[in-house]
């Protein structure tokens, strides 16, 4: 079973460090998962020209090397829900 969450609040970054530059935009957001609990996190696979909405699903993708969770944007639906 995959694990998702859902976006409580975002930002979307168009200026980082050099060790992010080849990402930019990309998007961080403030998760919230079935639990209530919320935690901050790197959100794959975003397209600088693609709706992001409070509310949408996201799914686990893996842990970087520091442990920390990256999620991806729910395929095939534009404003997925848990």
């Amino acid at each position: 079973m995959e694990k998702k969450a859902k976006i409580y609040t975002y930002s979307v970054i168009y200026s980082s460090t050099e060790n992010f530059s080849n990402k930019t935009p990309y998007l961080i957001a403030l998760l919230k998962d079935n639990r209530g609990n919320k935690k901050l996190s790197f959100i794959e696979g975003y397209d600088e020209h693609q709706d992001i909405e409070i509310g949408q699903t996201v799914i686990y993708l893996k842990d970087d090397d520091k442990g920390r969770a990256i999620y991806k944007l729910q395929d095939g639906t534009a404003f997925g829900r848990l």
